[in-house]
């Protein structure tokens, strides 16, 4: 059914088959939508108000957006957080479906845990970066200088988790370019770490 999105193994109505299913029906006949923006600065709030036709509410719905937070919201922040609002008046006046939210906020809620977690990525990432920058210079210097066992004793020197914690595509940010990562996978980088590590 168009309207209709699966989300998780769950069908979530968007907000456009939520209103059109509230226009077409007999029973909310006359009934009205009114929205009200409640804050407008970095943070939007709209409220939604479904009422009969004596003018009661019965159904309230609140949305909150932040400016700048998705690509929807850079521009149109405003227009998304009154969708929002209006979606789930609807749901409490019996137009949810089987569930509550909307599509529209459950797929705005993915990108922003998406976006979330990629800012976490990124912080974890830079911190490690810090914590290790001294080994990491010294591998780079030797990949430079095609000093393998250098840069090998260096590489051994972190554990795994210290190596994988520094291990990113320089087209996702990393420190190290795309040949020093192809160096460090290669056979002779392991062969000269291992070789340092016999010396010892």
């Amino acid at each position: 059914m168009t309207g209709i999105v699966k989300i998780h193994n769950k069908e979530y109505k968007t907000v456009a088959l939520r209103v059109n299913e509230f226009l077409a029906s007999d029973h909310h006949k006359d009934w009205s939508i009114e929205t009200d923006l409640i804050a407008d600065g970095t943070n939007v709030v709209m409220k939604a108000l479904i009422k009969d036709t004596d003018g009661r509410i019965r159904g309230t719905g609140y949305a909150e957006e932040v400016r700048g937070s998705t690509n929807i919201n850079k521009t149109s922040a405003l227009e998304n957080c009154e969708t929002s609002a209006i979606g789930r008046a609807l749901s409490a006046v019996g137009f949810a479906g089987t569930e509550y939210a909307s599509a529209n906020e459950v797929s705005d809620a993915i990108i922003k845990q998406t976006a979330m977690n990629a800012s976490q990525e990124l912080v974890n990432y830079n911190s490690s970066v810090r914590e290790h920058i001294y080994s990491i210079s010294a591998i780079k210097e030797a990949l430079e200088n095609n000093d393998l066992e250098t840069a090998a004793e260096e590489w051994a020197q972190l554990n795994e988790d210290e190596q994988r914690s520094i291990w990113k595509a320089p087209s996702k940010g990393g420190i190290f370019t795309t040949q020093e990562l192809a160096t460090i996978k290669t056979s002779d980088f392991r062969e000269a770490g291992i070789a340092v590590a016999q010396a010892v």
